[in-house]
């Protein structure tokens, strides 16, 4: 294992203000000026006499903005190690208003030459597939569509001999990181429609960027996600790291019954399975052929021809088997039936120009109106009474069912955001004051009940980012689960956040007609079942399953794997970062083939090696370990010790029927 670099951040004194960052003996950033802000679309970047402050972890420059009324302030606050968050505020000082058209709080110059790049784009069930270069030729990583992680994940790792830099806009909606001229990187919130007019006194805040460095880009994205570790909400609940079963795929809106959660409930109880939570599909009029898209935000109705005793006895239900229940909900959407927006126009995030979206984005958007152009789909968050709204109906769910539990969904691409100026945001600025208000519901609803743990999920895994990491406990990653894709993402979501902000399930049984995630699980041997838990085991651990239908030997497989995951691996999730032993594996056969992975706490560490389609199983795994250290090794699926040689874990397939190993490594 390399030994640390200790990096250090400087912000010069001089005229305007300059920004450098070195690593050890060797430059990261170059001299840069601190921030890039437009007004009207016209560059503005140098600060006229910056004051400057320093404590062991922040630094703040205050000062006029050359050529210009607006007052600003630029922080760089260290999150542990090798990690900065980048913030900007600006204030008009003058008496016009001004239109701030872009405000970006980092603008550095990259050092030394030429660097590789990595970046990902972002579709549904097709996240964190990446894309690769160089600072040969400019680069335009962005989003679009009104959700961070639909279009790209929020994400761009570089590397030159001897360093590495990530950068991740902490921000969930459109967002921009711009590579000109081979080293200078600007990022921030998109320009892309965005005006924000600031009257005279009134002040902004941009949204933050996040850049972390190391003597290489894996060390960087260590970096990230251990800043990442420092800012997520903590709770009893959300420590306890429970196991979930969770309705959605074997039964969708189509099949699930009141009767069917208890069934399933008593059943996932007996397994070890903690959370039991019903997904979409319990709330709308009261008939069982209703479509759960389309009724969305009507969440006082209960769909009684599913549930017919309602979401208190359903909550009773679960908790009469032993488990704490669980709620899905989509609190910010609105469906084009549902009686709120006919009762609420109020409310209503509007285009009203009747503007759509950016026809570069395939829209995913769920239940839009084709005859209504202006109908964005959801409530605008901007707007206090649309906050009011949306807390008080997550709360009552809540209530109602003593959830423990929230799965808050978000099918919807905003776009560019409302346009209506009645919300208390202008018609340019409507999604980065939707954002913020979601950001203060969300912190409000944990004060009101920090026993919920609360999971952000976007058609899957489209709004994950550093910005809404402060705001829930655990991301969902993606709407598919099965065992080649569930790993691609894996991988990807790792260089983000850390094992204890990532939920996903294991390959689920799916009723829908998505080709990929078919699988007869009738026909899986007990090892193939057990290794599609095991694709989900190194974060938080979920099934989607028809418990009543798995036969025996795979309801025993599930039992074990379960306990597995409780007594030894979850301890690792909770304080543990995630490495990457090999390279992607990605989805359509292609990538990495035979993937290992690494989660480390500590002295402790639980390898993972898996062999997909196409693969063959490796002679060795080779984890990161101290070579000062002597190890014991132990396959947690059967309880042997195998030995630890100098090029790894040998592995042994002899039989050919294994394709994947848990294996502890502890220090002796």
């Amino acid at each position: 294992m390399s030994s640390k670099t200790p990096s250090v951040l400087h912000v010069s004194a001089d005229e305007s203000g300059t920004l450098i960052l070195d690593l050890g003996a060797q430059r990261v950033i170059a001299p840069s000026r601190l921030v890039h802000v437009e007004i009207d679309r016209h560059r503005v970047e140098r600060f006229v006499e910056p004051g400057i402050q320093r404590t062991d972890d922040r630094t703040v420059v205050s000062g006029r903005l050359d050529g210009t009324d607006l007052d600003a302030t630029w922080t760089a606050t260290l999150l542990g190690d090798d990690a900065w968050e980048f913030g900007l505020e600006l204030t008009n000082a003058g008496t016009e208003t001004v239109a701030v058209t872009r405000m970006d709080p980092l603008a550095a110059h990259l050092d030394g030459g030429r660097w590789s790049t990595l970046a990902f784009v972002s579709a549904w069930g097709d996240e964190w597939r990446p894309v690769t270069g160089t600072t040969d030729y400019h680069h335009r990583l962005s989003t679009r569509s009104g959700r961070s992680a639909h279009g790209m994940s929020p994400w761009f790792g570089l590397e030159r001999d001897g360093a590495g830099v990530v950068v991740s806009p902490a921000w969930s909606g459109n967002w921009h990181i711009d590579l000109d001229e081979g080293t200078r990187v600007s990022a921030g919130i998109s320009t892309w429609e965005l005006i924000v007019e600031l009257a005279p006194g009134e002040s902004v805040s941009a949204p933050r960027v996040v850049l972390s460095v190391g003597s290489t880009r894996d060390a960087a994205t260590r970096a990230l996600t251990r800043a990442a570790g420092t800012i997520i909400p903590r709770s009893t609940a959300s420590e306890r790291l429970d196991v979930e079963w969770n309705h959605w795929w074997p039964y969708e809106d189509v099949e699930v019954t009141e009767e069917i959660i208890a069934e399933n409930a008593r059943i996932a109880t007996d397994l070890g399975i903690r959370v039991v939570t019903v997904d979409a599909g319990w709330f709308g009029p009261a008939d069982p052929g209703t479509y759960w898209g389309d009724y969305r935000g009507d969440w006082d109705l209960v769909n009684t021809a599913r549930f017919p005793s309602g979401l208190a006895a359903l909550g009773d239900s679960i908790r009469a088997a032993g488990a704490r229940p669980g709620i899905w909900e989509e609190a910010e959407a609105v469906g084009s039936l549902a009686r709120l927006r006919r009762e609420h126009p109020e409310l209503m995030a509007l285009a009203v120009d009747g503007r759509r979206h950016d026809p570069s984005y395939g829209l995913s958007s769920q239940s839009l109106d084709p005859e209504d152009p202006t109908f964005l789909g959801y409530v605008c968050l901007g707007s206090p009474a649309a906050r009011e709204f949306v807390l008080e109906s997550m709360s009552r769910v809540v209530r109602e069912t003593g959830a423990e539990w929230v799965k808050l969904d978000f099918n919807v691409d905003p776009d560019a955001g409302c346009t209506r100026t009645d919300h208390g945001h202008g018609a340019g600025d409507g999604l980065l004051r939707h954002y913020e208000g979601l950001y203060s519901v969300l912190d409000e609803f944990r004060e009101r009940h920090p026993e919920v743990v609360l999971e952000a999920c976007s058609s899957g895994g489209l709004r994950i980012d550093f910005g809404l990491a402060r705001h829930v406990h655990c991301f969902f990653l993606s709407d598919p689960d099965f065992t080649e894709h569930a790993l691609q993402v894996l991988w990807g979501a790792s260089l983000l956040l850390p094992p204890v902000s990532i939920l996903h399930w294991s390959w689920s049984q799916w009723r829908g007609d998505h080709p990929a995630s078919q699988l007869d699980f009738a026909a899986l041997s007990d090892e193939q079942f057990a290794t599609t838990l095991r694709a989900a085991m190194l974060h938080r651990f979920g099934v989607s399953l028809r418990l009543p239908e798995l036969r025996p030997s795979h309801l025993e497989v599930l039992r074990a794997h379960v306990a597995l995951y409780t007594d030894t691996i979850a301890d690792l999730v909770r304080d543990g970062e995630l490495r990457r032993l090999s390279g992607q594996p990605q989805r359509g056969g292609f990538g990495e083939r035979a993937p290992a992975l690494q989660l480390s706490s500590g002295d402790r560490h639980v390898v993972a090696q898996y062999v997909l389609p196409g693969g063959s199983t490796p002679a060795v795994v080779r984890p990161e370990l101290d070579p000062a250290r002597d190890y014991r090794v132990t396959d947690l699926a059967t309880g042997t010790e195998l030995a630890l040689g100098p090029d790894g874990i040998p592995l042994d397939d002899k039989n050919g029927t294994v394709t994947s190993w848990l294996l502890l490594v502890e220090v002796q």
